[in-house]
Formats: structure tokens, sequence, C-alpha cells
């Protein structure tokens, strides 16, 4: 860390380098949120952990990482999010590596889809509409019915998208609690989404086994669970946020078009993003 006194900075070896803990930071957002904080702390005032399934992926991420940051310390622990054997596991390891966790972020997602669009179901909303061309610039900036999801079950008999999104996270906070708020604040940070639809979300079906919109649902989910560790883990220093990034193209958005039409979408996403949340839907391309 760095004290500026009016000449120049001075690095003070024996400051306490803060520690960032990153689900999903191979890739995407994850990685650009590593890549951000090594720049706004010189790479030397942070410690960042890319917590990930692949190690091949990570490794190649940690490199790209020391490519533009060569004096950063950049770990690697492997959990994946939909296993809970997979997170309590990785949580030990990060207890016995770390002291102390800053900022976590619960970054990690997925969002399991049929190709092609939901016509049917587009069709039937906009002419159902009194206000079609709003119903479209609703259904593009949030997604809602617009796309033909999936699940699946894991091996521990839980929904993939609910224990990927939200369970998994949610068991990862309580497994770190010992490393947060210790002697400073900690900020848990979850990657939500304009997805994020109350109207998918049943409290009685929390996994969402027998809805059409689990992605939906599971960030709607998120957003819930982020006020409620708010109200009972606050006085202990600890401290949720959620946070939408807008429109990004990543693997998870390549995995449901390809990038070609990705970009042919660009200009109606542009307007989409003007349209509704011109100060949150910055369009990002990663």
């Amino acid at each position: 860390m760095s004290t500026n006194y009016g000449h120049k900075n001075v690095v003070d070896e024996s400051a306490r380098k803060l520690v960032a803990v990153i689900t999903g930071g191979n890739s995407g957002v994850g990685l650009t949120a590593a890549e951000r904080l090594l720049s706004l702390n010189n790479g030397e005032g942070i410690e960042i952990c890319l917590v990930c399934r692949n190690k091949q992926r990570a490794e190649v991420a940690r490199s790209s990482l020391l490519k533009s940051h060569p004096n950063a310390t950049v770990d690697i622990v492997l959990i994946d999010t939909s296993s809970i054997a997979s997170v309590i596991k990785g949580a030990k390891e990060l207890r016995i590596k770390y002291q102390h966790v800053d900022f976590l972020y619960l970054n990690a997602g997925a969002f399991l889809v049929r190709r092609g669009i939901n016509w049917s179901h587009m069709m039937k909303e906009i002419f159902d509409s009194d206000s079609p061309g709003q119903k479209i610039l609703h259904m593009f900036s949030t997604g809602e019915g617009l796309l033909l999801q999936r699940d699946s079950l894991t091996n521990e008999g839980l929904q993939q998208v609910f224990a990927t999104n939200l369970f998994g996270h949610y068991v990862l906070v309580r497994e770190l609690e010992p490393l947060l708020g210790k002697d400073s604040p900690s900020q848990v940070i979850w990657t939500s989404s304009r997805a994020s639809i109350k109207s998918s979300f049943n409290v009685n079906d929390i996994q969402h086994k027998n809805g059409q919109d689990p992605y939906g649902s599971s960030k709607f989910g998120i957003d819930v669970m982020s006020v409620a560790l708010n109200e009972r883990l606050n006085k202990q220093n600890i401290y949720s946020h959620t946070c939408c990034p807008g429109l990004v193209l990543t693997n998870l958005t390549s995995a449901i078009f390809p990038m070609w039409i990705w970009y042919m979408l660009l200009p109606f996403f542009l307007l989409v993003s003007y349209k509704h949340t011109p100060n949150r839907e910055l369009i990002r391309l990663l």
C-alpha cells in the first residue's frame, strides 16, 4: 500500500496487504475484476486468489495477470460452487492460506439454455401487450422469457443453477466468516443481474425445480440473500453488496449465442442500455 506525502508515493513494506478472493476468476467479469484490483493497488498492495473449477484455465488466467503485474501475488484455489463438498474443502484451504479476507467476490455462475429464442412466448407477450415496443425492450434488457432455459441435478441432488449461483456461495460465506471483518471491514460482493426476476422466485421452491427461469430465480435469491446477510453480519464488520455488470460478453454469454450474433445485436443492446438504465447498463466487451 502507498502513502502520498505530496511529492511521491512511498511504499510501506510492513503495511497489511489486502486480500481479494474471486470465484469464477479465470475469465470474464472475475478476471477483469482481478486485473482492476491489481492496477488500483499497483500490483503489490493486494493479494488475489482466483477461485476456479478448472486448474488449467486458472493457470492461464494467473499467467496473464502476472504478465501485466509481475510483482503481484496471485494464488489459485480450486472450488466448484455447484458442489458443497468442493466448497467446504476449498474454504478449508483458504482458511489455512490467509489470515483475513477483505473482498469476497461471489461471481461464479451458471446459465444453462437450450440454443434459441423462446419465440412462442416472445410473440405472445408482444401481441398481448399494449406497448409492444416497450415489451421487446424489457425482454431484451432483462432476458425475462426470452430464452428457453434448462437445468440439471448435481451429484449431490441440488439444482445446478441454484447450487452454482446461490447456495454454494452462501456456504462459502459461512465457511469464511472467521476470516471476514477481523480487523477491518470486509466486503462481500455478489454478481447479480438485471435478469433477477421476482416473479420467478418462489420461497416454497427456492431451487426452482418447477419453473422455467432458474437463472432469474437464482439471481433474485442472491438479492434477498444479500439483505439477509447484512442483517446478520453487519455487526461483525461484514457488509454484503449486489451489483449488475451490465451486458458483458463472456464465456457464459457465448454459450447462449455465437459471438457473431452478439456483435450483430450490439446496436440494439446499446439502445436498450440507453433507454432503461443509462447510469448502470454500460456495455463492456471483455
